[in-house]
């Protein structure tokens, strides 16, 4: 590849006109890019030799060919990698999850992280356990909800969950387009952000019958959501 092109891929990188040429407002950018401060010193050759100090090349000032490569491998290819490192991490994490999750569950929790993934948004599950506790009271005791972290990246660029985020609206559309419901208040932000599956056949149950039908279904072994 090219300087000029190593140059342009920078510029797209730092957000600004993407012309191949390495101007003044160039190098203070890659500048910000690396240090995320401004320089005290302006003077281009000065903002070059730092740049290049912090990348360990030559420290001349002077923009050559090595120092353009060490640019682009670290801005560029690096970062690159560390994104499908971090995203591949997440994949794994969910996984995991899923195979904790009650099975009745788990097509569901698929299909609301390939929705949200396929609109750019990232989705950590967090598992409300798979039915386990002694006393039956709702869904959650029976594994049939599980919690969503929204995963984003933060200043220096770490991906991180977010309590508050308007994503969690868009994924909550989303879940209750597939038949998840969705248990968190969006305007306060209270309760904790989970969603909980009602079985089709419970829809006009009372809370405390539609649990007496799950305790049933969760002693004889039967399936929680499928019409008996």
């Amino acid at each position: 590849m090219e300087c000029s092109e190593k140059i342009k891929a920078l510029q797209e990188k730092a957000g600004i006109e993407a012309d191949g040429i390495a101007s003044s407002k160039t190098w203070l950018t890659i500048y910000y890019l690396l240090f995320n401060s401004l320089p005290y010193n302006i003077n281009v050759s000065a903002i070059i030799k730092a740049i290049q100090e912090k990348i360990e090349v030559r420290a001349d000032g002077y923009p050559w060919t090595r120092t353009w490569d060490a640019l682009y491998q670290l801005l560029i290819i690096d970062q690159q990698s560390e994104v499908v490192d971090d995203l591949e991490s997440i994949k794994q994490h969910n996984e995991k999850v899923l195979t904790t999750m009650t099975k009745e569950v788990v097509p569901f929790a698929k299909e609301l992280i390939q929705l949200a993934t396929a609109q750019g948004i990232h989705v950590r599950l967090i598992s409300n356990g798979s039915g386990k506790t002694k006393t039956a009271k709702n869904n959650e005791n029976f594994g049939l909800t599980f919690g969503i972290a929204i995963v984003e990246r933060n200043s220096i660029g770490e991906l991180v969950d977010k309590d508050q985020s308007p994503l969690y609206e868009e994924v909550a559309k989303l879940g209750e387009f597939i038949g998840l419901t969705w248990t968190r208040d969006l305007k306060t932000f209270t309760s904790q952000q989970h969603f909980q599956l009602r079985p089709a056949w419970a829809v006009a149950m009372k809370e405390s019958d539609m649990v007496k039908e799950l305790e049933r279904r969760k002693e004889h072994n039967l399936n929680f959501l499928a019409f008996l």
